[in-house]
């Protein structure tokens, strides 16, 4: 596994560059350690270069989690976001790893969670908790999707001891209506309770299509939207990390990705892994997908997503 982790040398990046070098040992990786100069002089931009090289060979030889990975520093200048794609193509990353910026910071400079999420060409893994050692465990948001598969892939990688819990978020069509009709709460409740069995059952079915039925990971169908869902599941486990994937188009998706991403961090839960459809096969478990729709129940659409 090749990671390439951003660093600017603040605190928030040393979290990232520790992790960075968790995973590697982890996985037999290496790190490849980005700095990006950003300016204008050609005389300042030059002297930061140079100053930044000395600080990332001093960062690279302090940080304990990288004494037994093979690491090197990477400075080059440029815009932020722009310069950590083209040398994550450039470099055959198979990870890019980035500390998580402060909320609403750095919203239109472009440095932000959702200008790598967008074109990154491998995973990102957006850092928000500091580093104790690896991940105890994992919780996947499913919707039934090629997405998912490829979220599921990916936390089967990175699993190793850590425990998977695979989470579905449901709404129960007709709910509101029944409760305004006058239904008995208890008939309501059974009728919430035939969805979630419903959705449980697909879920397996799922697990089974990809090949992971038989793994030992607890599964959760929690009724809400998927982004209430998600960010209460962050809330309750901050020492896991959440691996959601995303669509291969652009729009409300990819904005809801960046909005729920940006919550989980900023409410001090869970570091987030966002797997992005899979580009010459490069990226964790980028295979192709088992994943086989035939078998699954007929129902309505549902405003379900992973993401």
């Amino acid at each position: 596994m090749r990671i390439l982790v951003a660093t600017n040398f603040s605190p928030r990046s040393q979290r990232a560059v520790r992790r960075a070098g968790i995973l590697a040992g982890q996985r037999g990786g290496d790190v490849i350690l980005i700095h990006v100069v950003d300016g204008t002089r050609p005389r300042e931009v030059a002297r930061d270069l140079r100053e930044a090289q000395r600080m990332a060979v001093e960062q690279i030889a302090v940080v304990p989690e990288l004494f037994r990975v093979a690491s090197r520093p990477l400075v080059v200048a440029g815009c932020p976001p722009d310069a950590i794609l083209d040398a994550a193509t450039a470099h055959a990353a198979d990870l890019i790893v980035v500390g998580a910026p402060h909320r609403g910071a750095a919203r239109d400079s472009g440095w932000t969670v959702r200008s790598l999420i967008r074109a990154a060409p491998c995973p990102v893994l957006v850092v928000g908790r500091s580093a104790a050692g690896p991940y105890t465990g994992i919780v996947v948001p499913v919707d039934f999707s090629d997405a998912s598969a490829r979220a599921l892939r990916s936390a089967a990688v990175l699993a190793d001891d850590a425990h998977v819990t695979v989470v579905h978020a449901f709404e129960a069509l007709g709910k509101a209506k029944l409760s305004a009709f006058g239904m008995p709460r208890a008939h309501i409740d059974g009728y919430v309770e035939s969805w979630r069995s419903s959705f449980a059952e697909e879920v397996e079915t799922f697990l089974d299509a990809d090949g992971l039925a038989g793994r030992e990971w607890s599964r959760r169908v929690e009724e809400g939207p998927p982004d209430e869902v998600i960010v209460r599941l962050a809330a309750r486990r901050p020492s896991e990390l959440l691996v959601m994937g995303t669509h291969a188009r652009a729009g409300i998706r990819k904005a809801l990705l960046g909005s729920v991403t940006e919550d989980v961090l900023a409410a001090g839960g869970m570091d987030v892994l966002v797997v992005p459809p899979p580009r010459s096969g490069v990226g964790l478990g980028s295979g192709p997908s088992a994943h086989a729709s035939a078998g699954r129940a007929e129902r309505p659409a549902l405003r379900v997503v992973t993401a």
